[in-house]
């Protein structure tokens, strides 16, 4: 399945620029908003598998006609933005959404000199704390404490708009769009602020923080930042080197990752290791071929990584798949439209490609909240195929139930980019469709925990 690749830009930009001139915010006519909005639910309202729900369907169009109602005759592009991903948000579908509109952004942070936040974020448990701060103030020890506001809006507060942007609502498996996006989404949501008062868990006056330019916030960050890069994958053995530990960040599928795959399994062989924990706690997915790359050094059986892939038939998706997908189109091309067309199971059945160094002692695959999209798909199948067995303390973020390989659209007038999916997968691990794969065993029952 198609994963998504939106790129992910860090709250400020570093161009070489002229000298920065005042910030002034694009603005459209309600005209045009009304023209992006309706391309935008026109697009979702037919190709979308959810919204063959009547009900839901309504519900949605409800949402979207209110919006219309109350818009004003002019808008800035972020108020827009907010509203448009506020919308989608409301289908809850990681794969459907609206992208950042990232020139708006480096028009303020260097065209109009803006400032940003001099630290990060990170999400634990439904709750921010400072991750890293890199501000010249070196007397402010930050690091890891807990914040209860920003700018006097409560951290609870900030923490549920930023989550209806990215279609998660109070669900974590979005959280890590949180912590990239934060200072940009921030600044979309509240406006343009100089100065962040920190209100910190412990202490009785806020921290005043001053925001930094673009080229001032580099600068701190090569000077105070964390300059390590987490490895994408890694191979590590218990002392005996019976337990072997493979960390795999992602399921994207670069070359890397493959020669990693190959190295790897030839050294776990060639030590003679028993047991093997795969490690996908917040692997956002990626590419459903990589997953089956992995599952050739697990099993020599033939597998499904869904139960169903429903396909929701319409105009829009024969015309792109008969320039595209041609095999998939001479599926689709006589059915009528607004009807889930399922694939036959062949279709997506996969012959391993067995490897000699393929693994056989016990399998633990590590799982959390943040085991999105591909990664959960690939603790359904060790599950379902009774492969190993799902360690972890809460199930995977996405839902049994989700969809994908979204096509992307540009709105006529804000120029905003936006995708859609039009595939329903359901995928194994558990018959709760708006639920996760449930772990086996829990981490502080699972016996190898000290290694982990």
């Amino acid at each position: 399945m198609k994963s998504v690749l939106i790129s992910i830009v860090f709250s400020v930009f570093i161009f070489q620029s002229a000298t920065a001139q005042e910030y002034k915010p694009t603005y459209f006519q309600k005209k045009e908003l009304i023209e992006d909005l309706s391309f935008m639910m026109a697009k979702v309202e037919t190709m979308h598998p959810m919204l063959l729900d009547e009900a839901l369907d309504v519900k949605w169009y409800k949402s979207g006609l209110k919006i219309e109602e109350e818009l004003p005759d002019s808008m800035s592009i972020n108020q827009f933005y907010v509203q448009m991903a506020e919308l989608m948000g409301e289908l809850e579908d990681t794969h459907t959404g609206i992208s950042f509109p990232y020139s708006e952004r480096k028009k303020y942070m260097i065209d109009g000199g803006g400032v940003s936040m001099p630290f990060s974020i990170t999400v634990k448990d439904h709750k921010l704390y400072v991750n890293e701060y890199i501000g010249e103030d070196r007397s402010h020890d930050i690091a890891g404490k807990q914040i209860l506001a920003i700018n006097n809006i409560t951290s609870d507060q900030i923490l549920q708009d930023m989550r209806s942007t990215v279609g998660v609502r109070g669900r974590e498996c979005g959280d890590r769009s949180v912590e990239k996006m934060f200072a940009m989404s921030f600044w979309a949501l509240y406006g343009e602020t100089n100065v962040y008062r920190l209100k910190l868990m412990g202490e009785d006056t806020p921290l005043v923080i001053s925001g930094v330019s673009n080229a001032k916030y580099f600068e701190l960050k090569k000077k105070y930042g964390s300059q390590q890069n987490p490895e994408k994958y890694r191979l590590a053995f218990s002392e005996d080197q019976q337990l072997a530990k493979m960390s795999i960040a992602s399921f994207y599928g670069d070359e890397q990752y493959y020669q990693f795959l190959k190295d790897a399994f030839q050294e776990i062989k060639s030590k003679g290791s028993k047991q093997l924990i795969i490690d996908v706690r917040n692997n956002p997915g990626g590419r459903s071929r990589a997953v089956d790359s992995l599952l050739n050094y697990l099993t020599d059986k033939s597998y499904s990584q869904y139960k169903s892939i429903g396909i929701r038939v319409s105009e829009e998706l024969k015309a792109n798949y008969k320039q595209k997908r041609p095999e998939l189109y001479a599926r689709i091309e006589k059915l009528p439209n607004d009807t889930l067309f399922y694939m036959d199971s062949t279709a997506y059945k996969h012959e391993p490609n067995y490897k000699e160094s393929a693994f056989t002692g016990e399998v633990y695959v590590l799982i959390n909240e943040r085991s999105n999209s591909a990664a959960a798909t690939f603790a359904g199948v060790v599950k379902e195929k009774g492969l190993g067995s799902i360690v972890g303390n809460k199930a995977t973020g996405e839902n049994i139930r989700y969809y994908g390989d979204f096509l992307m659209y540009k709105l006529p007038n804000t120029k905003i980019t936006f995708y859609v999916s039009p595939k329903e997968f359901i995928q194994y691990g558990g018959t709760k469709l708006n639920q996760g794969v449930e772990p086996d065993v829990l981490i502080r029952d699972f016996k190898y925990k000290d290694i982990l």
